[in-house]
């Protein structure tokens, strides 16, 4: 398992996740009570002093759900920036000590809210894909063309800048303290130790998660099999319609957006009735259509796309070898635990599972790892005399090819260019919007890159 040296949090980030946590507490509560699913929540709350005062929910248990997981969503940004165990196990306990003193158990906690816990507790311990995943292919039901968007959009940047205020200067105020250096009071009275038993009874009687989402999501037309594929298809979904359909389906290698400066390429699985797109940032439009990164599935899964289009890894080696005769600048050879591995600038070191970006030694031929060594010597050669002004490159990671990418930089995340204010004002802020979603609609005319 391949493991990453975690930096030292400030005060200031850890207070400003503890704040985000203790919002999205709020949105739960009020969703709860929304919902209506307790006689007695008066008596069994936490939050006596609840400080959402939404009126646009009251009444709306589907609006409150969505508000709620706008904040979530929120949460698991400020999580991602702040890879911290100890923070992680921090909220964790909260969310556990709220479980047993708020008197939710297996037998009393309605499927839905069952789902939500499910979901809260998978971001907590650092597995927000589901989340990710619905993001992205939320439907749309903000209507920009409404009279007054412009107006509830201006309210939106006017509530949320006293809040980016008063982070800034806090940020300030504790310059230089470390995480450990602030003392956090615990918000829930209950216990710990028996909320995670009462949460892990609640966790095991979870219907089919895949079912459940926390926005609701577009439904896309397969032309393949003339029937509908979900707005978030399973892995299963996909390959079976894959098999049935072979020949409206391809394995490509396409430009999908900008990191770090850079023209970025990846291997996609696309169906033909695919039109490819871009937003106005020049990322790949990923949400809506039917085309999928190649680290969604697992290896496993990867060989039965390949068998069903019939790719053989020949054919794929033949490949990595063409683009590192093209863009050697951007491969390197590394030894990772006594293994020589292939490796892109832009791959992700997360497991030990791999994805495209990353090649062990034995997958090619000796002839093969020849061309490879003199490809990444001739570029090294020109690049010697060439200036560059890449400067610091980012830490390598291991790109995995069971999830997507969603444990990096919320920029990286937001391929499809929607996920909106979150992404794009602050995660302390989207906490303040509760519910509004920017959608990028001016399209970039860029011709796909082969």
């Amino acid at each position: 398992m391949f493991t990453q040296k975690q930096k030292q949090l400030t005060a200031h980030e850890r207070i400003m996740v503890h704040e985000i946590f203790g919002h999205t507490m709020n949105f739960l509560e009020k969703y709860i009570e929304i919902a209506e699913y307790y006689s007695d929540w008066e008596k069994k709350k936490q939050i006596r002093n609840n400080e959402i005062t939404r009126t646009d929910i009251n009444g709306n248990p589907e609006k409150a759900k969505k508000a709620f997981s706008v904040v979530l969503f929120g949460l698991r940004q400020a999580l991602e920036e702040n890879p911290s165990p100890s923070l992680r196990n921090e909220l964790k306990e909260e969310f556990y000590r709220w479980v047993s003193a708020v008197g939710i158990n297996v037998s009393n906690c309605p499927p839905q809210l069952k789902q939500i816990l499910h979901g809260f507790n998978e971001i907590l311990e650092g597995r927000g894909e589901k989340i990710m995943e619905d993001v992205k292919n939320r439907k749309e039901t903000t209507d920009i063309n409404a009279p007054d968007y412009a107006e509830r959009l201006n309210s939106v940047f006017a509530g949320a800048q006293p809040h980016l205020v008063k982070g800034r200067e806090r940020e300030k105020s504790l310059k230089d303290k470390k995480g450990n250096e602030v003392e956090i009071t615990n918000r829930f009275g209950g216990s710990s130790e028996q909320g995670e038993k009462i949460f892990n009874q609640i966790s095991q009687t979870v219907p089919n998660h895949d079912d459940f989402h926390f926005f609701k999501q577009k439904v896309q037309q397969s032309a393949s099999s003339g029937g509908i594929l979900p707005g978030n298809p399973t892995n299963s979904e996909i390959i079976q319609d894959v098999k049935n359909n072979p020949q409206n389906w391809r394995l490509d290698e396409i430009f999908t957006g900008y990191e770090h400066g850079r023209e970025k390429e990846e291997i996609l699985l696309i169906h033909n009735s695919t039109q490819i797109d871009y937003d106005v940032m020049g990322n790949l439009k990923f949400a809506g259509n039917l085309i999928y990164q190649a680290e969604k599935f697992s290896q496993a899964e990867i060989k039965e796309i390949k068998q069903a289009l019939n790719v053989s890894e020949n054919d794929e080696s033949r490949q990595v070898i063409e683009e590192v005769k093209q863009n050697g600048g951007h491969w390197k050879i590394e030894v990772i635990q006594e293994q020589t591995w292939l490796i892109h600038d832009s791959a992700q070191r997360k497991q030990d599972e791999v994805g495209h970006l990353i090649h062990p030694k034995q997958r090619f031929t000796d002839e093969e790892w020849a061309e490879v060594e003199n490809a990444l010597n001739s570029s090294r050669a020109v690049s010697s005399v060439l200036p560059t002004n890449y400067g610091n490159k980012q830490n390598y990671k291991l790109e995995v090819a069971t999830s997507q990418n969603t444990n990096s930089q919320p920029q990286k995340d937001n391929k499809d260019g929607k996920i909106g204010l979150i992404a794009t004002v602050s995660v302390f802020s989207a906490v303040v919007i509760g519910g509004v979603i920017l959608v990028a609609k001016k399209k970039l005319n860029k011709k796909v890159k082969k």
